[in-house]
């Protein structure tokens, strides 16, 4: 995609990282902020049913929170290859050994699509990552379209 408008520079627009979108980490950690300031006021009422349930979803929310921050960014693609980050660290692949592919399955009446990656690495077993539209912050079918852009030839 060529979008300079001048001196033949050309400027590739396509994404190349992919990661859950800011908003909904953000909604997350203010989701969990309210919680803990609930807790904490359940804590001092005579409701410790209550204090222990919000306790629970609290910790639930600031897992959830934290591991979508840990992760950022979830996929990256340069001209080395694939980058799929993890809590263990990053598993990176070449070109050559990265199999993607779109995945549509129907669970509770409801489709979703999600982008399967395959690293078939002769050294290891092969691996296979499979990321939604919460991991990657955008539409699979779009970013396997991205991938498919800045795959070389």
């Amino acid at each position: 995609m060529d979008n300079y408008p001048g001196k033949g520079h050309g400027v590739d627009n396509s994404r190349s990282i992919w990661g859950p979108k800011s908003s909904i980490l953000g909604i997350g950690a203010a989701l969990t902020l309210c919680a803990a300031a609930a807790t904490a006021w359940f804590a001092t009422t005579a409701d410790p049913e209550g204090a222990l349930l919000l306790g629970v979803f609290t910790v639930a929310s600031a897992l959830a929170t934290g591991y979508g921050l840990l992760i950022r960014p979830r996929l990256r693609a340069d001209a080395d290859g694939v980058h799929v980050r993890t809590l263990a660290g990053t598993d990176s692949a070449p070109w050559r050994a990265v199999h993607a592919r779109l995945v549509s399955t129907r669970r509770l009446g409801r489709d979703s699509t999600t982008l399967e990656i395959e690293f078939d690495d002769v050294s290891d077993e092969p691996r296979l990552v499979v990321l939604g539209w919460l991991d990657l912050g955008a539409d699979p079918d779009d970013v396997l379209d991205d991938l498919n852009r800045l795959r070389p030839n």
